[in-house]
């Protein structure tokens, strides 16, 4: 974790903004709530020796997706490196497909626009936000704020809950992974590894996991971050 004892001088307008902006009360309807929800494409799985390829956003306001404004940028890596054929046989995302992106520090303001004052959600929090922070450290040597909510944490929170209930105790993990869980509530699952169409798939789950809350009592953003709440 990167800890800092004062903000930096100078920075950027939209990280300022993003910074400065005031959270999401807990209190509100989870409906009442804006969500701007993100997936990020990369050359592997380590946020401090890895580089971020495509990031895709698509926004959830009063519980809909709001595909008007859905977002998607290349990000053009570091010139010292190199994409693994490992990674390229995952997103399929060739050195020329990004040499015209734009760099990291144009994206990253980008991105904090959208997501200011908004509540983030993603898949597998270590990564997408691990990529993020290691991004904003980089670039302004700050940390990204929440609310933030993990899809995979609320699954995992479901699936605990329903052994409780059962008293079942399978040694088995839960199944976790993006599309087994789309899969397991008969969502459509878009082709994978694609940045803007992982987001989608994920801002689906995220309503059909709230879906499964609403039957119970109409939850409340503190109900959502408690179940799968992921940054401060």
């Amino acid at each position: 974790m990167f800890l800092f004892r004062r903000r930096p001088a100078n920075l950027p307008d939209p990280v300022v903004m993003y910074l400065d902006a005031p959270r999401p009360d807990p209190a509100l309807s989870w409906r009442d709530v804006p969500y701007s929800v993100m997936d990020v494409e990369t050359t592997g799985l380590n946020p401090r020796r890895d580089a971020l390829l495509a990031i895709g956003m698509v926004d959830i306001d009063e519980g809909r997706i709001r595909m008007e404004r859905r977002w998607y940028s290349l990000v053009h890596p570091p010139d010292n490196m190199p994409i693994n054929p490992d990674a390229i046989r995952v997103h399929q995302l060739l050195p020329q497909d990004l040499e015209h992106a734009p760099p990291l520090d144009d994206v990253i303001p980008a991105v904090l626009q959208r997501i200011t004052g908004r509540v983030l959600v993603v898949h597998v929090a270590d990564i997408d936000i691990g990529f993020l922070r290691q991004a904003m450290h980089r670039l302004y040597g700050v940390e990204p704020r929440g609310p933030a909510i993990d899809t995979a944490r609320l699954a995992w929170h479901f699936q605990r809950h329903q052994r409780l209930i059962t008293g079942s105790e399978s040694e088995q993990e839960p199944a976790l992974q993006l599309r087994a869980l789309a899969e397991s509530v008969g969502l459509p699952v878009y082709p994978e590894h694609n940045a803007f169409n992982d987001a989608l798939t994920t801002a689906q789950l995220f309503l059909a996991q709230v879906s499964v809350l609403t039957t119970r009592n109409a939850p409340r953003l503190r109900d959502l971050l408690r179940a799968g709440g992921c940054l401060r």
